[in-house]
C-alpha cells in the first residue's frame, strides 16, 4: 500500500466535519458523489446510494487502520478516530438531510452553561438560529436567555413518568433539559421557540464552553470588540468564572458578552477560517465527551442519531449502562467547582447481575467569600435558615440499566434524608438531595440488579469531568 494512500485513509474521519460544515471533502472512494448530493443534487435514492457506498469505504478504511502499524501512526499523530466510527457512519447516513440538501433546515444552537447543571449538561445560556441550505450555513439570529419568555405550562405533552419526575419545571427554557434524554429537552425548546417567535425548527444542536474550547483549537484565537483575546485555553474560565466577577453588577452585559463570543466564533466558522484536521479532532473530542448533541425532526435522520452518542438518548434497548446526573436546584453557578468520582463494580455475575455504583461529590471551592452574589445564589425552597457562604445544594440521580431494579441505597451523611427512587425510560433511579459546604464531600451508593453485556458509563458533561473507575468482573 502506497504511503499517500495510507494518508488518504487517515483523513477519512474528516468526512463528518465536511458534511456538517460544508467544506471540500477528501477525494477518496465515493466522497465526491456524496458531496454532490449534500450540495443539492438530491433525491432520496441518490442520497441512500451514495451514503451506502461511502459507508462501505469507511468500513474498509477502519479495517485497514486497525492494523498495528497504521494504528500506531494514527495514534502518534493524534488522528485516531476509531472512537467515533459509529458517529461518522451516522453522519454519512444523515448528512445530506441535516445539511439541507432536500430543503433548507433551521436549527437552534443551544449553548449550555455547565456552571449550572442540567441533565444534558447545563442551562441554556445563549443561543443561535442557523440555517443549512445545500451545505451552506447562515447565522439567522443570536441571543441570550434574557430574551426568552417564562412559560408556566409545558408547550408540548410529555409522558406521565416525565411529569412525575420533573413536573412543570421544564416549561422554563432554562429547565427544559432537566432530563438527560436529549430529545426531551430538544422537543421542548423547539415548541417554546415556535410559541414565542413563530415558525418551526428542524432540530437542535447543543454545545458547551468546553466544546467551544475544542473548536477554538482549530480557529485560533478570536478577538472581541474590546480587544480581548479568547482562546481555547481561557474560554471556559472566562465564560463560566471570570465573567461573573467582571459583570457582577450587570448580568445582562455578561450575557451579551457570551453572545459576542459566540458570534465571533461563528464568523470564523462561516468564513472557513479554521484547520480542517484540527476541527475534525475538535468534533471527535466533543462527541466523545457528550458535549455535542444533535436532534432532528426528520424521522430517518433521528433514528440514526438515536443509536450513537450524538443523539444523547436514554436508550430503551437492553444494556448495562449507568449514569450519574447532577441537577442544580439552588440556581447558583457553583457547579463550576463540583468534582465527581464514580466507581462502578460488579457484585454478582449470576443469571441476574448485581452492580454497585458509588459517587463521591465534592465542593472544591475553598471559600465562597468574595464570589458574586449571583454565583452564590440560594433560590432553593426549604434552604437552611443559616447558610454557609459557598454552600451548594443539588440533587444526585444515579441511573441503572434498562429494565434493571434498584435493590438498595445508602449515603455517607446519615443525618440527611436518604432520598427516594423513580424510573425514567425503563431505567431505575436513585435520587438524593445533597448540600455541600466549601471543601465538603459526600458519597452516595446504589445497588442494582439486572443489566445485559459489559458495564458502560455515560458521563454528564460538566466543567470537571467525572473520575471514573469501572470494575467489571463478569
Amino acid at each position: 500500500m502506497k504511503l499517500k494512500y495510507l494518508w488518504a485513509l487517515l483523513l477519512l474521519p474528516l468526512i463528518w466535519l465536511l458534511l456538517m460544515a460544508a467544506v471540500a471533502i477528501p477525494a477518496i472512494g465515493h466522497a465526491k458523489s456524496y458531496i454532490k448530493v449534500v450540495q443539492g443534487d438530491y433525491t432520496a435514492q441518490s442520497a441512500k446510494s451514495s451514503a451506502d457506498l461511502l459507508t462501505s469505504d469507511i468500513n474498509r478504511a477502519f479495517a485497514l487502520l486497525n492494523a498495528p502499524i497504521a494504528k500506531q501512526i494514527s495514534s502518534l499523530l493524534g488522528i485516531n478516530f476509531s472512537s467515533i466510527k459509529d458517529e461518522i457512519q451516522a453522519g454519512v447516513a444523515t448528512g445530506a438531510v441535516l445539511a439541507g440538501a432536500d430543503k433548507p433546515k433551521k436549527y437552534l444552537i443551544a449553548f449550555q452553561n455547565s456552571a449550572e447543571a442540567r441533565g444534558t449538561g447545563g442551562i441554556l445560556g445563549a443561543y443561535a438560529i442557523i440555517e443549512f441550505n445545500n451545505g451552506d450555513i447562515k447565522i439567522l439570529k443570536t441571543g441570550s436567555n434574557a430574551e426568552l419568555k417564562w412559560n408556566t405550562e409545558l408547550t408540548i405533552k410529555m409522558p406521565d413518568e416525565f411529569m412525575r419526575l420533573y413536573g412543570k419545571n421544564p416549561a422554563i427554557w432554562q429547565n427544559s433539559n432537566l432530563s438527560p434524554h436529549f430529545p426531551y429537552g430538544a422537543k421542548i425548546w423547539m415548541a417554546n421557540w415556535e410559541k414565542q417567535f413563530g415558525g418551526k425548527l428542524d432540530g437542535v444542536i447543543a454545545v458547551d464552553p468546553t466544546a467551544l474550547s475544542y473548536i477554538l483549537r482549530s480557529t485560533g484565537e478570536i478577538r472581541l470588540k474590546s480587544g480581548e483575546k479568547i482562546t481555547s485555553e481561557n474560554v471556559v474560565e472566562e465564560t463560566l468564572k471570570t465573567a461573573y466577577e467582571r459583570y457582577e453588577k450587570d448580568n445582562d452585559a455578561r450575557k451579551q458578552y457570551l453572545v459576542e463570543i459566540m458570534n465571533a466564533t461563528a464568523a470564523k466558522l462561516t468564513k472557513g477560517e479554521y484547520s480542517k484536521v484540527k476541527m475534525a479532532k475538535a468534533l471527535r473530542d466533543g462527541i466523545k465527551a457528550n458535549r455535542i448533541l444533535i436532534y432532528s425532526t426528520n424521522k430517518d435522520a433521528q433514528e440514526n442519531l438515536a443509536t450513537v452518542k450524538l443523539g444523547g438518548n436514554l436508550s430503551l434497548e437492553a444494556n448495562n449502562e449507568y449514569r450519574t446526573v447532577i441537577q442544580n436546584i439552588d440556581a447558583s453557578k457553583l457547579d463550576y467547582y463540583l468534582d465527581r468520582s464514580v466507581i462502578i463494580e460488579s457484585k454478582s455475575c449470576q443469571n441476574v447481575k448485581q452492580t454497585q455504583v458509588r459517587i463521591r461529590v465534592t465542593n472544591t471551592l475553598e471559600t465562597g467569600v468574595g464570589l458574586s452574589a449571583y454565583v452564590l445564589t440560594r433560590a432553593d425552597k426549604g434552604k437552611p435558615a443559616s447558610l454557609i457562604t459557598g454552600a451548594h445544594r443539588f440533587k444526585v440521580f444515579i441511573y441503572g440499566p434498562t429494565d434493571a431494579k434498584l435493590i438498595s441505597v445508602s449515603r455517607e451523611n446519615r443525618t440527611a434524608d436518604l432520598g427516594g427512587s423513580s424510573v425514567e425510560r425503563k431505567r431505575p433511579i436513585y435520587v438524593a438531595d445533597v448540600d455541600l459546604a466549601p471543601g465538603a464531600s459526600e458519597e452516595l451508593l446504589a445497588n442494582f440488579s439486572g443489566g445485559v453485556g459489559n458495564i458502560t458509563f455515560i458521563d454528564q458533561p460538566l466543567v470537571l469531568e467525572t473520575k471514573l473507575s469501572i470494575q467489571d468482573k463478569c
